[in-house]
C-alpha cells in the first residue's frame, strides 16, 4: 500500500474523519485528502505524530517504500550538492524536503541530507539559519532509529554538537545514551560537555537530577 492508503485504512479503522485527523495534526482537511489520494506526502516532521495518532508503528506507516540502493542514495546526494551550488539554500532545501517525503524510511539518506544542509547553512552564512533548526533536528532524531549503529552514533553526535552550540548542555548529554558504553567517544564527548558548562549550570543539572 502507498502511505496514503495506509493512512486512509487506519484512519477509518479508528472511525476518524479527515477533518478530525487534520485538526489533531494541525493541518488542513484538504492536506489529509491529498495524502490519501497520493497527490502529496506528509512532511517528515508529521510522520511520528501520524503514527501515534493512528496507533501504528513508523514501520507500518512507511512500509510502502523499499530501501534505496547505495548507488541511488549517492545519486540523490550528488544532486543535492549540485542544487546547493546552483540555486539558493532555500530552494535546495525545499527540493531536499520533497525527496525525503518520497523516501521517508531511508535512514542513510535522511542522515546525509541532514548533515549536508546543516553544514551548508553555516558555511554559506545563511542569515535565517535558525529557522531550519527544528526540521534538521527532526531528521537527526529520525536517523537515531536506524538499524545501522554507525548512523545512529553519527546522528547522536550531530545532536550533541547542535545542543552544545545552543548551550543546552543537559539536552546534549541526553544523546550520549546512543553511544555504546565501550565507545571512547562517549567519555570524550561527556568531558567536552562538562568542560563547556559553567559551574552554576552543572550544579543546576545535578540538583534537577537529585529531585527525580
Amino acid at each position: 500500500m502507498s502511505i496514503g492508503e495506509v493512512i486512509r485504512y487506519y484512519r477509518k479503522r479508528k472511525n476518524m474523519t479527515q477533518e478530525e485527523m487534520a485538526q489533531r495534526l494541525g493541518v488542513t482537511a484538504p492536506a489529509v485528502n491529498k495524502w490519501e489520494n497520493g497527490a502529496s506526502y506528509p512532511d517528515i516532521m508529521l510522520l511520528a505524530p501520524i503514527a501515534r495518532l493512528l496507533e501504528i508503528s513508523l514501520d507500518t506507516l512507511l512500509s510502502f517504500r523499499e530501501k534505496l540502493t547505495a548507488e541511488e542514495i549517492d545519486g540523490i546526494i550528488r544532486e543535492a550538492e549540485a542544487k546547493l551550488k546552483e540555486t539558493s539554500y532555500e530552494e535546495a532545501f525545499q527540493w531536499a524536503k520533497s525527496k525525503l517525503e518520497q523516501y521517508p524510511n531511508c535512514e542513510p539518506l535522511i542522515y546525509f541530507i541532514a548533515v549536508i544542509f546543516d553544514a551548508q547553512r553555516i558555511v554559506q552564512g545563511i542569515s535565517d539559519a535558525e529557522k531550519y533548526d527544528d526540521y534538521l533536528c527532526a531528521l537527526y532524531v529520525r536517523a537515531l532509529e536506524s538499524a545501522d549503529e554507525t548512523i545512529r552514533t553519527k546522528a547522536a553526535d550531530a545532536l550533541v554538537g547542535f545542543y552544545m552550540r545552543k548551550e543546552q548542555y543537559e539536552k546534549a548529554e541526553e544523546y550520549l545514551e546512543y553511544f555504546s558504553i565501550q565507545n571512547p567517544e562517549r567519555k570524550r564527548k561527556q568531558a567536552q560537555i562538562y568542560g563547556d558548562i559553567p559551574i552554576s549550570e552543572i550544579r543546576s543539572i545535578e540538583n534537577r537530577r537529585g529531585t527525580k
